[in-house]
């Protein structure tokens, strides 16, 4: 009979350590969707509402880091952009070029700045006027004497190229194989920056690749064994990319753009950022 009366003590015990462990469980999820819900992932996209998502590619003349300040062509551009439209913006900064223009089709982004306008990006997306101007360069390292192996386009003919996976420069150099009447292999990287790459050939990882003449120009600052002499392509317009469904956003952007193009405020922001040491942008 002792043993019937304790019974029902063990089994109210049980019950409140299964109420309290779930409360405790409850609690901890609840403040865990307090405290990640402000901050997205980096590379999310997909804003509610009027805004407009932009990614931005990373590089000195795109979104870079200035000392302590964010600036760069683009995301000042992008900044009056919105001052002047009364156009909502968040910005997406993008170092995976491949993965940025799936999104951008996928509707995870509205925009992309920026990119050459050549053909293969025109064929995809809807391109904006021309914002800059940038080209294309190879980037190698010279040696203890300061001299290069490539020479000139011709020097490539065999020899390994890397750029990013859905570069632009992948057309330019299956070009130039033509032009020189050899082949120049072409390896697609699909996750590194175009700065990154410039590491990769400083430290000997991998001896040439082809990006834009901005971020060449930065990193031989940092890495002043890095050589960017031989230009792969003439000097080309650098646009906003958007999706080929978006008509009319393209059409609200190229009005912007025709006016601003005309302004001393477009030819500051040129200047200051081609100029060597740009300054730090004014916030």
């Amino acid at each position: 009979m002792k043993k019937n009366r304790q019974q029902p003590k063990y089994i109210r015990l049980g019950v409140y350590m299964m109420i309290l462990i779930l409360a405790i469980v409850a609690m901890t999820f609840t403040r865990r969707c307090t405290y990640s819900s402000p901050l997205p992932p980096v590379t999310t996209g997909g804003s509610a509402g009027d805004t407009i998502d932009v990614a931005v590619i990373y590089g000195p003349l795109s979104y870079y880091m200035y000392e302590d300040t964010l600036g760069g062509v683009n995301l000042d551009m992008l900044r009056e952009f919105e001052k002047t439209s009364n156009r909502k913006l968040k910005m997406w900064p993008i170092v995976n070029l491949h993965d940025a223009l799936d999104r951008l089709e996928k509707g995870d982004f509205d925009m992309l700045a920026s990119l050459p306008a050549d053909n293969t990006v025109k064929k995809r997306f809807l391109t904006t006027e021309s914002v800059f101007l940038d080209r294309l360069v190879l980037v190698q390292l010279t040696d203890s004497s300061g001299n290069t192996k490539i020479k000139s386009a011709l020097d490539l003919d065999g020899n390994t190229v890397m750029i990013q996976k859905d570069s632009p420069a992948a057309t330019r150099l299956a070009n130039l194989s033509n032009e020189i009447g050899g082949e120049i292999n072409i390896k697609k990287d699909e996750k590194l920056s175009e700065e990154y790459l410039c590491m990769k050939v400083a430290t000997g990882e991998i001896p040439y690749v082809v990006v834009n003449e901005k971020i060449a120009e930065k990193m031989k600052i940092k890495y002043p064994a890095l050589s960017y002499d031989n230009p792969v392509s003439f000097t080309q317009f650098q646009v906003w990319i958007l999706p080929r469904r978006d008509t009319l956003l393209l059409h609200d952007i190229d009005n912007w753009l025709t006016d601003f193009l005309k302004t001393p405020a477009y030819r500051s922001i040129i200047n200051k950022y081609n100029s060597p040491s740009p300054l730090p942008p004014t916030p």
